[in-house]
């Protein structure tokens, strides 16, 4: 009896990690390759009105963005700020890039940085085209969390 209660446990334990995977896939939380600096240069528009432009040369500018704290007061509002970017994420999060934006004039902290998360990789699906992509910063929570979409290239 013991054994069979064992091999219950352990198929349920493994029905619940393929569920887990197979749900993180389609959702495209893992890319099927490494992400490149191809995957997130260009430019980037917000549902709320934000741009974010993001070079190749490892640059990134960020336009009329909500919900910043990083300002002298540390309450939120809309940063305008260029600074630089580089391949990375946090361990339990989707791949990314992090952004540390450089601040004009006094300011509680030196820079303002954020993970730029994507969802989706742009290298599955039908198109294969990046238009199944989309990213948002992963310290801008609530009511301020802005979705972003890469434009199209010429």
């Amino acid at each position: 009896m013991q054994n069979l209660a064992r091999a219950v446990i352990v198929l349920f334990a493994l029905l619940v990690l393929v569920t887990v995977k197979v749900a993180l896939s389609v959702e495209g939380g893992e890319p099927s390759v490494p992400l490149t600096a191809q995957d997130v240069t260009g430019t980037w528009q917000g549902d709320h009105g934000a741009r974010l432009e993001v070079t190749a040369d490892g640059r990134a500018r960020l336009t009329d963005s909500s919900g910043w704290t990083c300002t002298p007061s540390r309450a939120p509002a809309a940063l305008t700020a260029e600074g630089g970017w580089t391949i990375d994420w946090m361990d339990d999060e989707r791949p990314g890039i992090l952004i540390k934006f450089t601040l004009d004039g006094p300011s509680a902290v030196p820079y303002c940085g954020d993970y730029f998360t994507l969802v989706g990789t742009g290298k599955s699906g039908a198109s294969g085209d990046g238009s199944d992509v989309w990213a948002y910063f992963h310290g801008q929570g609530g009511a301020g969390r802005e979705t972003y979409r890469r434009t199209a290239t010429p």
